[in-house]
């Protein structure tokens, strides 16, 4: 069961959290391993917020800041996806990844990268997300799937079944289901459609999930040889702890591409780090202001607010980009 999430003409899809705890309600298994307690925590709490340091960072849920993001990025339609015609991009700390997803559906040509604490949540939202906005994206036309609209909400149930039987036997499908003893798929069939279903696209070439903390990833990234490879880098609701500055800073100096020489400071699009987040976290110890002292006074990236809301718990979006040396 997927949600719709719109913005201007368009709509993405992303996984209801009770279609994630019907899911996990269906486990039998539940041991004391770090995994099982990130699915516990899951299933018990409704609203995916509460943060478990160290153990479950709150991505099951759609932050605020998130939709910002998207927002900014769909405003820059035209030019970001000139400018990134053909370049790399990593989300940190995806979560639903609803960036990430508008980028894989409206930039055919860009790779994406998508990291999250938790390999829990990648599984349970993050590739799901994915899947329900490129190759089973909902649609009315003859693929099975239930669509439920009202006034300003819309449901969708993928009927993936349904689709690994067409995929796997056409027009023979009822025929061949209804003369099993059990009217459904085996593993190895299941498996085989599912392969089929996805190379039926290229999303598998465009993309990439990683779960685990920044400075495990970072270190992978430098044993790999893959240091400075993302031309746009993504962030939101990740500088609520001062703690973490200095890891998502070191992570960002190690996986932000150079700018060639020809590129003007002044005008811009990457390679730069946009970071989504409230101006101050109430009852926590980050807030932009402190993000921005630290960026500054680490001497490695020039940092700007390129983003503000209104109101009275205001948001913003800052953009860092490699300083200038002489």
């Amino acid at each position: 069961m997927v949600d719709a999430i719109f913005y201007r003409d368009q709509r993405l899809w992303k996984r209801q959290i009770d279609d994630v705890q019907f899911q996990l309600a269906q486990q039998d298994s539940m041991d004391d391993s770090e995994d099982s307690l990130v699915r516990k925590a899951m299933a018990e709490d409704r609203n995916a917020s509460d943060v478990i340091k160290g153990v479950y960072e709150g991505g099951l849920k759609t932050w605020e800041c998130s939709i910002d993001l998207l927002s900014f990025l769909v405003d820059r339609q035209e030019e970001l996806a000139a400018a990134l015609r053909g370049a790399r991009v990593l989300e940190v700390g995806c979560g639903t990844g609803l960036p990430s997803l508008h980028i894989l559906k409206s930039m055919p040509d860009t790779y994406v990268c998508m990291q999250d604490y938790n390999r829990d949540v990648l599984e349970l939202v993050t590739m799901p997300n994915v899947l329900a906005n490129t190759v089973l994206c909902p649609s009315a036309a003859g693929n099975g799937d239930k669509l439920h609209a009202d006034s300003d909400t819309e449901t969708c149930e993928i009927d993936v079944d349904f689709r690994r039987t067409q995929v796997l036997f056409g027009a023979d499908t009822d025929a061949i289901i209804g003369e099993r003893d059990v009217p459904e798929l085996t593993v190895d069939e299941a498996d085989a459609a599912d392969a089929k279903i996805l190379q039926s696209s290229n999303i598998c070439d465009r993309c990439e999930f990683v779960a685990g903390d920044w400075a495990n990833i970072e270190n992978e990234l430098h044993r790999q040889g893959r240091e400075h490879s993302f031309e746009l880098v993504l962030t939101s609701e990740t500088i609520y702890d001062t703690d973490s500055y200095k890891g998502l800073h070191d992570l960002l100096t190690c996986v932000l591409a150079r700018p060639s020489a020809e590129t003007n400071p002044q005008t811009q699009q990457v390679p730069a780090a946009l970071v989504a987040a409230k101006s101050i976290y109430f009852g926590l110890t980050g807030s932009v202001l402190t993000f921005k002292q630290y960026v500054r006074a680490r001497g490695v990236f020039d940092v700007a607010s390129v983003w503000q809301s209104g109101g009275s718990m205001p948001r913003e979006i800052l953009r860092l980009t490699w300083k200038k040396m002489d």
